[in-house]
């Protein structure tokens, strides 16, 4: 009987054997000595292969002519990126290349942000804000949906650039790859300007605008700036102070704007004292960066005067010269990642604060370096899907949810910061020595629909949260969840829409329709609900639409016959017929 280990080296070896055939002669051999490396290396120590259900064995096929007809080293350098972008692993990838690697593709090309910010929800795209000073702030509303751009639909133009960066660069989670890009959203190509196309919050209909590439100045918006205090000025690592609000002499704010590493650490210890004698305090961690978890631990150990446990990670210990024990809300979004997400589970599955926001990115796995026996070429692998130390969770691809999920519709985006406005109401009922946990359940509830018992709740939470009422958070996130119904329905009635977003809005209806009925919201949801079904023929065409383009956007002449043969009488196959390929003629 052969011992367990040695049957797992024979079945690698097994899997390998049909992926390692000798290569093409008169054919530099170090290429096909790399790709073998790569294909052992990822069979054996690749933490996701069954999770995320990717053939590797068939990858590894696909790629190999490529390598076997290789004709320089950067050539073999951009192979090597698209075998590894398979992975799905934003982890993962290639570090250093060959001289001139650098001209290979990369994620920002032709992608400017115009000086506006948005937000990707699903598929759908929001404006959330402009520079100061941006020509279009009196025309073009935050709240507002991307719905074109150059005569393109919008969630056309997100899956092409999707694809073009994915073909080269792997990604853990859409959520993450596009918060990512939450300030270049927009492919301008090499052109100076554009035109985009959006629908208003109010759905007066849509708006053809001309935008620049770049904003005021020639500047891009910068989120972690626009999401500051004004009162609390940006520090490298982390920046502190305190906000004026009539509820709390002493309410402090902390923001992490470095990444989980020794400096951003000594900036962290440095800011938290500085709010020595905070009553409260909301710890912005929003856009912080990845690193080493050791750093993550450390941070987190300022908020557990008696440390805690930390599951399969032993203990949280206490650090720096005091510890803060009071009311604490962390807020979070899509852009933390990695050992950053390590310090949202060192604070959250402690029970030591209420989280509101966005789930982090998702970058679960932890890499390891490789280099390939030509030398030409490193590259990092994700070898270890670590669980979360508590719950025993695994984020890759989905990241670590906020107990308080804020979403993005057409009435939060249009506030300044709907993020920390919540979470300081949150902060507020914490504030009033509520439970965490009866905190936690109320404002959960409410982003969750159900409005009337949030408001039953916080009716109690309000006895000690003294001046504190409910009523318009409540109000507003009624009128967010109605309009964005609102605005999915007129999105997909719209004749100004080139064509309809069927597939993103049957996506995105599976979130809506249990907070819609929740809220009470049946007839808005019973019209969104109709004209989805309607549109299955639409549904139809867009999926066939999206193959039929391919990973490149460029099918054959045969593949757009059969495509319009079968979906030309839809609007999806009139577009594509009238507008998308008669581009090409």
């Amino acid at each position: 009987m052969i011992p367990a280990p040695s049957r797992a080296a024979a079945l690698a070896c097994a899997l390998l054997a049909p992926l390692l055939a000798a290569p093409a002669a008169g054919k530099d051999s170090r290429y096909v000595e790399d790709l073998e490396f790569i294909a052992r290396t990822v069979a054996q120590r690749y933490a996701a292969l069954r999770s995320k259900d990717i053939d590797w064995k068939e990858e590894v096929k696909r790629a190999r002519p490529a390598f076997e007809a290789c004709a320089d080293d950067v050539e073999h350098a951009g192979n090597v990126m698209r075998l590894l972008a398979v992975l799905r692993d934003s982890h993962t990838g290639v570090t250093r290349g060959p001289a001139g690697w650098e001209a290979l593709p990369s994620k920002w090309d032709g992608l400017y942000g115009a000086g506006l910010w948005f937000a990707w929800e699903e598929g759908r795209v929001m404006l959330r804000g402009s520079m100061e000073g941006h020509a279009l702030a009196g025309a073009l509303a935050p709240g507002s949906a991307l719905v074109a751009v150059e005569g393109l639909p919008a969630w056309l133009v997100l899956e092409r650039e999707k694809r073009r960066i994915t073909t080269w660069s792997g990604s853990s989670s859409d959520h993450s790859l596009f918060s990512s890009m939450g300030n270049r959203f927009l492919p301008f190509g090499q052109k100076r300007e554009i035109e985009a196309e959006f629908m208003d919050p109010e759905r007066r209909g849509v708006r053809k605008l001309t935008v620049a590439r770049w904003g005021p100045g020639g500047g891009a918006f910068t989120p972690s700036s626009a999401t500051l205090p004004p009162q609390v000025p940006w520090q490298e690592g982390a920046c502190a102070g305190f906000l004026v609000v009539d509820w709390c002499p002493r309410l402090g704010y902390l923001r992490i704007t470095g990444g989980m590493n020794a400096e951003t650490a000594r900036a962290f210890h440095a800011a938290l004292d500085a709010l020595a004698g905070a009553e409260a305090i909301l710890l912005d961690c929003r856009g912080m960066g990845g690193g080493g978890d050791g750093a993550a631990w450390e941070m987190a150990g300022r908020f557990f005067p008696a440390g805690a446990d930390n599951g399969i990670h032993g203990r949280i210990e206490a650090s720096g010269g005091w510890q803060y024990d009071g009311p604490l809300v962390m807020l979070q979004d899509e852009s933390e990642v990695s050992s950053a997400e390590t310090f949202t589970w060192a604070m959250s599955e402690t029970e030591r604060c209420v989280s509101v926001g966005r789930p982090t990115g998702g970058w679960g796995i932890i890499p390891a370096g490789f280099q390939c026996p030509s030398g030409l070429v490193d590259f990092r692998l994700g070898v270890n899907d670590r669980p979360t130390p508590i719950r025993g969770l695994r984020t890759e691809g989905v990241g670590w949810p906020a107990d308080v999920r804020v979403p993005y519709g057409p009435v939060l985006c249009a506030r300044p910061d709907p993020v920390r406005e919540v979470g300081l109401e949150v902060l507020r009922a914490l504030h009033g020595d509520n439970p965490l946990d009866q905190v936690r359940a109320a404002f959960a509830g409410l982003f969750a629909g159900e409005v009337e018992g949030f408001r039953k709740q916080a009716a109690r939470l309000a006895r000690k949260a003294a001046g504190w009422s409910p009523e318009p958070l409540a109000r507003r996130v009624l009128d967010d969840l109605e309009a964005e119904l609102e605005l999915e329905l007129e999105l997909l009635r719209s004749d100004d829409v080139p064509a309809p977003d069927v597939e993103g809005a049957a996506r995105r209806l599976e979130t809506l329709a249990a907070r819609a009925r929740a809220a009470g919201l049946k007839g808005p949801l019973k019209k969104l609900e109709s004209e989805v079904r309607a549109l299955r023929a639409e549904r139809s065409a867009q999926g066939a639409l999206l193959e039929t383009l391919g990973a490149d956007f460029a099918p054959g002449e045969r593949a757009r016959e059969a495509f319009l043969d079968r979906h030309g009488k839809t609007r999806t196959g009139r577009f594509a017929r009238e507008v998308l390929w008669a581009r090409d003629r």
